[in-house]
Order: C-alpha cells, then structure tokens, then sequence
C-alpha cells in the first residue's frame, strides 16, 4: 500500500460544525452560480456559491441523520449527510471564545512564510468576522484566551481596541504567551488589559446564568509555556460547589508526563493534580484553551478538556457554548466571512501541508454535548440562575 503523504488539498465540502437544529458547511471547490441545499422535502437557498465559502443551514430535527444534497443552478454539485446533536433540556445561555488573535501579525509559516495582500491585515479581519458571527450566534459573553498580540506592543493593543469597538457584549480575557514574551517596545499586558477593564485578577470568577466561568492566567513571563499550580487556592476559592464551571486558561493542560508535541503547554506534573483537586471540589467542570492551534477534546474523570484553534489561520474558527442547567454544548464554528476564509483556507498548505491535517482535530471533538452529574434545576431554579450575564 502506498504511503498517505500530506497534502495541501481541501475537501470540496464539509460538515464543519453541528448542532442539534442547524449545521455549518464549508467549501472551496464548488461551480459558479447559485447555491441550494436540499434536506429532505426542504430546500435551503444559500445564496451565491463564493469560493471559499460558509453557510449555516438550520430547521433540522435534533438527534436525526439527514443527508443533504448541494446543487449549483439546479445541478447537483456535492452530496454529504449531518447528524444533528440531541436536544438539550431546560433553559440556557450562550457565550463564544477566541484565541490566538496575534494582533500585529504579518505572516504565517515556519519557513516560507504566507502574506497576505488584503488592505485589513489579517489578524484583525479574522477576528472582526469571528465576533460579527458569535453575536449573530447569540452569544451574550465573550471570552478571549490569550496570545491577543503578537509581541504587545503599542500598535498591537490599538489594534485591540478597533476590534472591541465593535463588540456591545461584556468581554472577559486573559494574556498569552505572546502578549508576555518581553520582545522590544513590549507593553506590560497585564497593565494594557486591566486599563481596558478586563482583567481585574489573575483568576476571575463570573456568574453566567447557573454556571461559574473562571478566567485563568497560566502566563509566565519571557516562557512560552504556563504554569497553574500556584493558582489552586485562588480557583478553588473561585469555584461555587453548587453550580457547574467553565475554566478558560490559555495554555493547554498536557495529557502525559513527557510532552509529546510542540508548543509546550501547562506541564502534566503541574496541571493534572490541580484538576484532580478541582473534582474533588466540584465534579462539573469544562476547561477550554488555545495555544496549540488545534481543535481536540478528552476527558479525566467527570471533567472535560478541550483545546481550541487559532482565528486567524486554519481552520480560522470561533468557539461557542451553551450553557444549561442539565450540561454544556461546545460548537466551534469557521469564521465566515470569505476574505477571511480564503486566506485561512490558504495557511492549510503551511509546513508542508502538516499544517492542514493536524489542527482542525474531528468534528465529534469540535461539536459535542456533555451532561452534568447533576441537573442543577433542582439546586438553584431556572428562573434565578439561568439569566443574562451582566455588563
């Protein structure tokens, strides 16, 4: 058998996200013309077939396989199938994340290095259509995880503040990596982003309808991997034992004792034990993170880790939650804006195309339901904990 070598080729379609009523499709090869989708007895008109593009296609029974066929001005052009997720019960509320925005950026690529000639610099435009689509989603919260810049200097943190001018939603968010590196010129991060009033302390509780979300800087400064173990006593004290949380870091927690993949993350020896103590605590936990560009999820015990790919390369997503009294839905969603999605459909062919294959991870780890250990209803009341997140 010949070996598989990797390549820099796409898919012509694919089933991006999902979740239990509507779907997101992506493309890149597809004829000129009109765009519908067929699902069953429904046709979904979808508008011009841009190269690349995105579309959300929605009014899909929940926990049910559909098979949908694309044509292009009436001819069939691609044939794919959705299972959509279960529904969840009882009310809820949605936040979104982003990471690894690297305002300032000006080129991707170990060696060669991709550049891009649009007039909008890259970082910004990904990360723009990236919070245009959570609102749209509905998200009443974002989170931002870090490597906000790229070496935090002052230009980057003005960049920054065009990209929060046009957010209306409260907005929490921690440094990376990157913001903290000590390059020249470098800005303290800590101090850009406490005068912007979103970073009060290294670890920040905030009530969000019945769940507790919890901000975490796993920083150290001049190092690209985090440390979280000297914050134990701050995030128990943090956590609520009632309600289920939500721990956003930016480093990724590693899964083994020897690292086994670059970038180093918040180390084993140090991140494992303090999620053990969390669960001792509180066994209704989510962690999310960025840092590694890559889209992957697993478990440890009740809890559930996920890590979650950059804005502004492939596949250039946003993460969105939903919060319930019953569990949690994760969908991460490409950015839709097509300027946006050529130019991270173009970063798929970095390293040889390794770049490509490795960070978008399966859609069963991008898009998933987990329960709670307990329906949290019964503890607190719908009508008290599910409510808005407030400014």
């Amino acid at each position: 058998m010949a070996p598989i070598l990797p390549t820099t080729q796409l898919p012509p379609v694919e089933v991006f996200a999902v979740e239990d009523r509507a779907a997101q499709l992506t493309w890149r090869r597809l004829p000129d013309g009109h765009l519908v989708a067929r699902i069953g007895d429904a046709e979904h008109d979808l508008g011009p077939a841009a190269r690349p593009g995105a579309a959300e296609i929605g009014g899909m029974e929940p926990g049910t396989e559909h098979a949908i066929d694309l044509s292009v001005d009436g001819r069939l052009a691609a044939r794919t199938s959705i299972r959509t997720l279960d529904a969840m019960a009882g009310p809820s509320i949605k936040i979104a994340t982003v990471n690894d925005l690297h305002f300032g950026e000006d080129g991707f690529g170990l060696v060669k290095q991709l550049r891009d000639r649009h007039t909008d610099p890259y970082p910004l435009r990904c990360a723009r259509s990236a919070a245009r689509d959570a609102l749209d989603w509905g998200a009443e919260l974002l989170v931002i995880k870090g490597d906000i810049t790229c070496h935090s200097r002052a230009e980057e943190w003005e960049m920054f503040d065009e990209f929060l001018a046009d957010i209306p939603i409260p907005v929490m968010a921690i440094p990376g990596n990157h913001d903290t590196i000590g390059h020249v010129r470098s800005l303290d991060p800590t101090i850009e982003l406490q005068r912007r009033g979103l970073f009060p302390e290294p670890v920040t509780a905030r009530q969000v309808g019945g769940t507790t979300i919890i901000t975490v800087d796993t920083t150290l400064p001049t190092q690209s991997h985090g440390s979280v173990g000297h914050r134990q006593d701050d995030i128990l004290a943090a956590l609520d034992v009632d309600r289920p949380a939500v721990i956003f870091t930016h480093h990724h927690f590693e899964d083994r004792p020897v690292p086994w993949f670059w970038p180093l993350g918040l180390r084993y020896r140090d991140g494992t034990p303090l999620i053990e103590s969390l669960l001792e605590a509180n066994p209704d936990l989510f962690f999310s993170a960025g840092h590694t560009h890559r889209n992957r999820m697993r478990r440890h015990k009740s809890a559930v880790i996920t890590e979650v790919s950059s804005t502004k390369d492939y596949p250039g997503v946003w993460a969105g939650y939903v919060l319930s009294p019953t569990g949690i839905r994760q969908v991460v969603r490409r950015i839709s804006d097509p300027s946006s999605l050529h130019w991270t459909d173009r970063t798929h062919a970095a390293v040889a195309g390794i770049w490509g294959r490795w960070t978008p991870g399966p859609l069963t780890q991008r898009s998933f339901d987990h329960a709670w250990s307990r329906d949290y209803d019964a503890i607190s009341g719908p009508s008290q904990a599910w409510s808005s997140p407030s400014a």
